[in-house]
């Protein structure tokens, strides 16, 4: 075993410190992916259920609806239909799960945040390295630039959709927020996929 540590060339200890930067950081890319769907699962949550807090009030002039209402009209359902067919205890749920969704959207911030600052630090490392290593290292580390930046500006679209979101935000702008946020319009799938290829 002395003689294996003996024989390993400088080189090669820096050339697997670099591959193991390298694996830290797309591994750090692949939970920011995560991070994306779980963000993106609190987003639509978030707009199915305001869309619920604003459905309309149910129209009694309709023809059989209002037969329904007339054939089954007691005090539970005048009170209902008083309350603007809504159940109080509903609408305070409602709310504790939209309130449940921006918790959730803001922690996925906070996380995705701290991620790219992990892989700022990796990306400064793997610079360091390029000196020694010429062609591999300047590749992953032109790689890891590319990545890095356009998760920054991934991270910045999601951070201004989170602090757009009120209950006066409307339906076709939360529409539009799902959209950019399922689309991610600054991923260029070829580069990520660019950069797997150098993980070995």
């Amino acid at each position: 075993m002395a003689n294996e540590e003996a024989t390993t060339s400088p080189q090669a200890s820096v050339e697997d410190k670099a591959n193991r930067v390298f694996l830290d950081f797309m591994t750090k890319v692949a939970q920011y992916d995560e991070l994306v769907d779980a963000g993106k699962r609190a987003l639509m949550m978030f707009h199915q259920e305001l869309e619920h807090f604003r459905r309309p009030k149910l129209l009694t002039e309709s023809g059989a609806i209002s037969e329904i209402v007339k054939s089954n009209l007691s005090d539970r359902m005048r009170s209902y239909l008083e309350a603007g067919c809504t159940h109080h205890n509903e609408t305070i749920q409602n709310m504790n799960k939209l309130h449940s969704c921006q918790e959730k959207l803001n922690d996925h911030i906070s996380k995705a945040k701290l991620l790219l600052e992990e892989l700022h630090i990796l990306e400064e490392d793997d610079e360091q390295q390029s000196g020694d290593l010429l062609d591999k290292a300047v590749s992953c580390a032109s790689v890891m630039v590319l990545v890095h930046n356009m998760l920054k500006l991934d991270y910045t679209m999601q951070e201004k959709i989170v602090k757009a979101l009120c209950i006066k935000t409307t339906s076709s702008e939360l529409e539009g927020y799902c959209q950019m946020w399922d689309l991610r319009p600054y991923i260029d799938d070829n580069v990520i996929q660019l950069a797997w290829q150098f993980v070995s």
